[in-house]
């Protein structure tokens, strides 16, 4: 009787062992339909909540490691594929995706490391030339080969403050007539309208010795305002530089030359020379040091030419986490002087800080939002206002990045102005709604 239970027993306990074997196999059956069919979200979703219970399965962690890092979560997948290869060192097809996924994250140094791994392995002609396409774009991304790119950038939105002027019908100016508010022309006040813009650039950089690159850059655009034609601006900068590599710090020398129209007429120039150390401290932080010399001038209004001075730091942390949070600061503070004798007004001492952040939703959408804020103090009493002009302006940009495929790009974005001023015709706030649709080319 005892035996016959214990048959019995046993017969069932196999029986289970044989469903969980079969809920297993159609676990990762689907899985991988999923993943053949690129539906790499669901995929992602149907292993993760069993991670604890199949991690240490060759399979389970193969499937789920692809799945994790095409829908985003490419620190889980590295872990995945971790153990793959722990288990199967020669497991190319798990060394090819742990490498594309160092390539994500911008551990480029792992991922030639693990790229040439799986080469060393001789695979079919199919995964070579496609590894061979990451180890080109690593190289062009490290200034080891000459590489091309550019760019063309559509945008169309709404401006509630294409003048940044003040919302005010008339301002005090005891300078000229004390007690008497001077009523502002429609020019002079805050004018909203809807825009479009087209823009475009074009970059090269090559290598000049071991570390050492040059590079140069042309960008152009034009806005156009819907009725506001007035304040139409298009811009036009270049600049060319020299870049050393050498370990983990970076140094870079450029020069630049930038230039806006407003209404068709040259409104600014600012051309100067820039400079910018920067160190990886770990494969998550990076610190740089930056310093900006400039000469502005303003063709119609030559008493505000000057010369401007920045010297700046900032730094820059990559959180883990499945949506690779991102976060960076920075701070300056600089000097904008006059050249012309008797204009010590338009003189001002200022400095400022930034931060922001992104979130990668999933590979193919990033969230981010910038803050900034700039305080301006000036060194003389202003003639009209009879005070030393004082802003603060504030700075919010809110938006997302939607990579379409193809290199193309589409980018909703949310910015908002506010300068608070002690004189009021520079006191102003604004806003813009935008979309941009934008395509890059490589080479």
């Amino acid at each position: 009787m005892l035996y016959k239970a214990a048959v019995v027993g046993a017969a069932w306990l196999l029986m289970g062992e044989s469903v969980a074997l079969a809920q297993d196999a159609d676990l990762l059956h689907k899985a991988s339909q999923l993943i053949s069919q690129r539906d790499y979200a669901a995929a992602y979703g149907l292993l993760e909540p069993v991670e604890s219970a199949h991690s240490g399965n060759p399979e389970y962690d193969m499937l789920f490691g692809v799945a994790a890092i095409d829908s985003g979560h490419v620190t889980r997948g590295v872990f995945a594929l971790e153990r793959v290869l722990a288990l199967q060192p020669d497991n190319a097809h798990a060394r090819a995706h742990i490498a594309r996924a160092y390539f994500l994250l911008g551990e480029q140094d792992a991922a030639r490391a693990e790229f040439r791994n799986v080469l060393n392995q001789q695979p079919p002609e199919d995964i070579s030339k496609v590894i061979n396409r990451y180890m080109s774009a690593i190289d062009k991304a490290q200034g080891l080969t000459t590489s091309y790119s550019a760019y063309l950038e559509g945008t169309v939105g709404h401006d509630s403050n294409v003048n940044s002027a003040t919302t005010a019908a008339s301002v005090a100016v005891p300078g000229i007539a004390n007690n008497l508010d001077l009523v502002l022309s429609r020019a002079s006040r805050a004018n909203s309208d809807n825009f479009m813009t087209l823009a475009g650039g074009v970059s090269v950089s090559t290598p000049v010795t071991t570390g050492l690159s040059a590079f140069a850059g042309l960008n152009a655009s034009q806005r156009l305002n819907h009725q506001e034609r007035a304040f139409d601006i298009g811009s036009l900068d270049a600049n060319a530089g020299l870049r050393y590599r050498r370990f983990v710090d970076t140094f870079t020398m450029a020069v630049q030359d930038a230039n806006i129209w407003v209404d068709d007429k040259r409104f600014r120039r600012a051309y100067g020379v820039n400079a910018q150390w920067q160190r990886d401290i770990s494969n998550q932080d990076q610190i740089n040091l930056f310093a900006q010399v400039s000469r502005i001038s303003y063709p119609d209004n030559e008493i505000r030419d000057a010369n401007r001075y920045v010297l700046g730091g900032g730094w820059a942390h990559v959180f883990s986490g499945d949506k690779t949070p991102v976060l960076f600061t920075s701070a300056y503070a600089g000097r904008e002087k006059v050249r012309s004798s008797g204009y010590d007004f338009l003189s001002n001492d200022l400095y400022g800080a930034r931060v922001g952040g992104q979130l990668t939703l999933k590979p193919s959408l990033v969230a981010y939002g910038i803050f900034s804020y700039e305080h301006r103090y000036h060194d003389d009493e202003d003639p009209f206002f009879l005070k030393a002009r004082e802003d603060n302006q504030y700075d919010i940009n809110l938006g997302l990045r939607y990579l379409v495929g193809g290199n193309w790009l589409i980018r909703p974005q949310m910015s908002y102005i506010r300068n608070d001023s002690n004189t009021k015709i520079n006191d102003f706030d604004r806003y813009m709604l935008s979309v941009s649709v934008r395509h890059d080319f490589n080479w």
